[in-house]
């Protein structure tokens, strides 16, 4: 067994991951610039308190928290909100 560290290894693989079981290929391509756009910016200012390139003031949690569990917590939410609409048309 290999274990690799959450901060080694990123999100992308989950995301990818997540991603590639999506059924629609158009839902896909709208999720993949969803996620360009906003995803990495936000973990960046979550995370680390960097803003436009700029570092202020890292964010206060109440759990620690790594870049993986954000991703993964924002798919369990994305999956169920897909689905909801999915369901209505």
């Amino acid at each position: 067994m290999v274990y690799v560290d959450p901060k080694n290894l990123g999100y992308e693989p989950f995301w990818k991951k997540w991603l590639a079981g999506r059924s629609s290929k158009s839902e896909r391509e709208w999720l993949t610039q969803l996620y360009e756009k906003y995803i990495p910016s936000c973990i960046d200012m979550i995370i680390e308190g960097i803003v436009d390139g700029k570092q202020g003031e890292k964010m206060k949690t109440i759990t620690p928290l790594t870049n993986l569990n954000l991703v993964s917590r924002l798919h369990n939410l994305s999956s169920l909100l897909v689905l909801r609409f999915d369901e209505i048309l």
